[in-house]
């Protein structure tokens, strides 16, 4: 897809959906992007938290700070790379200012250094930097996943940027689609593959383009100048499954059983492949965790999803597998306490589920990891879980205002959390109540990274 046609996909769902939802008279705009809806949600929650957790001082158990750097604007996601550390932005306000790079070589004194991917109207919430070595390219790959988040410029996909130099950061090329909201990277020998999840595709290109494109795209990048869509999966043409949202015309205005709670959709959130690069677990939404066999580049097939209980609220927003891959960590960014115009006995907000993933096409569920917090629908803080992340025997969960957790898992089926950091933000952008919001967590070496919204990056070690 070219950025004009972006454009005008946007403009024509606009009326096509507002056509069809006048006499209904229903909800949100339906002008917005996958990328506004998804934004406007988290920006009506804040509204409507109170804000008294703010006053709480920070906090921590078997872990300490050290170092911290103020970032500009709303930050989002994190990763890290040797000396560097890639700090994502989110499109409230509507910046353009790309992927922020913090040089960690000295952890208590963290510097931004350099931009990449700062493309006017758009924003760039998540990214992952791989070494690789092919006869296109060696040396440190940057990915971005790039929104549209203005009408009048800007456009959606995946950037690729040599950060060999992260000083110094050159653009490679750029794949464009509808946009790219989460991402992961896989190398293996048939290649360098993107793994891109592309919220509500299927549904908009298959009432505005010749051909419909499901949200999951694998997206070839062994050449970085030059990367090739391989193969896609939806929800709905590939798997028979419901998808899409009410605000969207049939066949893709979802329905329950499937689709539920406050924010009802089916649409992929992100990705991960597993550690061979075969398998991807995409997080889509409503629908659970779907297992896609993607062996065969040009051949994504469906294996497998999990399944949530009919009480729950679904809102799958992450699916992470550990490194031997027998277990998958899904996380439920659900904020019900808030969403719901009142309160309902015994609602909580999201948290985090274990799956035992040895027989892929068959996930089991093992057990929930929680935080006291979580299991609430307290309203002075951001109490859902977010981004996770194994590494070995830990599970790390940067969970909004209850900071990043971490969970001993070498007995999943009773997680028990073993420390956490909670910082204490010291000023607002979003809205003035200084609230902990953190977004991402990556860990490397013996350092957790963690991105809060309102402030920046966090460096922290535990003891």
């Amino acid at each position: 897809m070219k950025k004009a046609s972006v454009l005008t996909l946007v403009v024509a769902a606009a009326v096509l959906v507002t056509t069809a939802m006048t006499a209904a008279a229903a909800t949100p705009s339906p002008s917005e992007t996958a990328r506004a809806l998804l934004q406007q949600r988290v920006v009506n929650a804040l509204t409507k938290v109170d804000g008294l957790a703010g006053n709480t001082p920070a906090a921590g158990r078997n872990t300490r700070e050290l170092g911290q750097v103020s970032l500009e604007q709303t930050n989002a996601d994190v990763w890290s790379h040797s000396d560097f550390a890639y700090v994502g932005t989110w499109g409230s306000p509507c910046s353009g200012i790309g992927v922020k790079i913090v040089d960690v070589s000295d952890p208590t004194q963290p510097a931004l250094v350099a931009t990449a991917a700062a493309y006017p109207g758009t924003s760039a919430e998540d990214m992952e930097v791989l070494s690789v070595d092919t006869p296109a390219f060696t040396g440190d790959l940057l990915a971005v996943g790039i929104q549209q988040c203005s009408e009048e410029e800007g456009f959606g996909g995946l950037a690729l940027w040599d950060v060999t130099d992260p000083t110094n950061p050159q653009e490679l090329g750029i794949y464009e689609n509808f946009g790219v909201h989460e991402l992961s990277l896989t190398e293996r020998p048939d290649g360098v593959f993107a793994l891109l999840a592309s919220p509500f595709s299927e549904p908009f290109t298959f009432f505005f383009f010749p051909s419909t494109i499901g949200d999951f795209q694998l997206v070839d990048i062994t050449d970085p100048s030059s990367p090739v869509l391989t193969d896609e999966w939806g929800a709905l043409k590939d798997g028979g499954f419901l998808a899409g949202a009410p605000f969207i015309p049939p066949p893709y205005d979802c329905s329950d059983p499937l689709c539920r709670g406050d924010f009802p959709a089916i649409f992929a959130h992100s990705t991960k492949p597993s550690g061979d690069g075969m398998t991807a677990y995409v997080a889509y939404w409503d629908l659970g965790a779907v297992v896609l066999d993607i062996s065969d580049p040009s051949n994504v097939t469906f294996k497998g999803r999990t399944v949530y209980p009919l009480t729950s609220d679904g809102d799958t927003h992450s699916a992470v597998p550990n490194a031997d891959d027998s277990l998958l960590a899904t996380t439920d960014e659900d904020f019900s306490p808030v969403d719901l115009p009142t309160k309902i006995p015994g609602d909580t907000w999201g948290f985090a589920r274990l799956w035992d993933i040895s027989a892929s096409s068959n996930p089991v569920h093992l057990s929930d990891v929680t935080t006291p917090h979580s299991l609430t629908n307290k309203t002075n803080a951001f109490y859902s879980a977010h981004n996770p992340e194994f590494v070995g025997s830990k599970l790390y969960v940067s969970w909004y205002s209850d900071g990043v957790r971490i969970f001993d898992v070498s007995d999943p089926t009773t997680p028990r959390e073993i420390g956490f950091y909670r910082e204490q933000p010291n000023r607002g952008i979003l809205s003035p109540r200084p609230i902990p919001l953190d977004w991402g967590v990556h860990v490397e070496g013996g350092r957790i990274y963690l991105s809060d919204m309102f402030v920046g990056l966090y460096i922290i070690e535990e003891k």
